[in-house]
């Protein structure tokens, strides 16, 4: 690992806490996975469900871009 890159790690646990593990990452797609609407969810179901796949997949970008 070259300095730039520890530097850049040390700034995001600074901010973010300590790095998240794969594991966690495979329990959160295992319980917030992608999910297509049904025709009988309300909107509120929807957009919860919604939200709560956008988190994980905000982590999972998070995560890659510090590779």
């Amino acid at each position: 690992m070259n300095m730039t890159t520890e530097t850049s790690r040390n700034m995001l646990e600074a901010v973010f806490g300590p790095p998240i593990s794969p594991k966690l990452i495979e329990e959160l797609e295992e319980v917030f996975p992608p999910t297509t609407p049904n025709p009988d969810d309300s909107i509120q179901q929807i957009m919860y469900r919604a939200g709560q796949r956008s988190v994980v997949e905000w982590i999972q970008s998070r995560l890659s871009e510090e590779d």
